[in-house]
């Protein structure tokens, strides 16, 4: 945050007043000295704006349902953007978005709403990334790539162009992606194959 204030990132200076998590483990601590909250302690911080940090594989498919839990409107969501990222002209960025270092947004992308995606990623033309989907480290997507709502997609991986990457779909770590992958489907592997699918109920 400090790096980003200085550097100036978005164009806009924050300062970090606390988290706000699901997590009954963690309100009331502390966390790097900044205290942790539940969702209720919102109305308290009236005038502020709150970016979205829920990346963890274990709760990515739930993501939309805690960002719904929080209460709070859409515009209480701002985008950050690491002053080390390239964002090109014509690539456009939803609201609650965080994109980190040294990741490369490039020209008629499309990035959802509340998508987090870490460092020394790549997002290729005309990709389109979907609402609530995570994107680790050191990922490249090429071309034309669809990745749908709330999917996850694990460091190291690879992309090809024009494929579709479903709903709540888990693309592995390091994994080569071929072919679409289905929703609420895991894949691994070079190339990729399917090793989980959720059973439909």
């Amino acid at each position: 945050m400090k790096r980003s204030n200085r550097r100036g990132g978005t164009g806009t200076s924050f300062e970090l007043r606390g988290f706000l998590t699901t997590s009954l483990k963690t309100r009331g601590n502390r966390s790097w000295v900044i205290r942790c909250w539940g969702a209720s302690i919102r109305r308290e911080f009236a005038d502020c704006r709150f970016i979205n940090g829920i990346a963890s594989e274990s709760s990515y498919t739930r993501k939309p349902e805690i960002v719904a839990r929080s209460g709070l409107a859409r515009e209480r969501f701002v985008t950050i953007i690491h002053p080390a990222a390239s964002i090109a002209r014509t690539a456009q960025i939803g609201l609650g978005t965080s994109i980190m270092a040294n990741s490369v947004i490039c020209p008629d992308a499309v990035i959802g709403d509340h998508v987090i995606i870490l460092q020394n990623t790549v997002v290729n033309h005309h990709s389109r990334i979907a609402d609530h989907v995570t994107l680790s480290s050191g990922i490249t997507i090429l071309g034309y790539v669809t990745v749908e709502d709330s999917a996850f997609v694990g460091g190291g991986a690879s992309l090809r162009p024009y494929i579709r990457v479903g709903a709540r779909a888990l693309v592995g770590m390091g994994a080569v992606v071929v072919k679409d992958v289905a929703a609420d489907e895991t894949v691994a592997g070079n190339p990729a194959k399917v090793i989980r699918r959720k059973e439909k109920s």
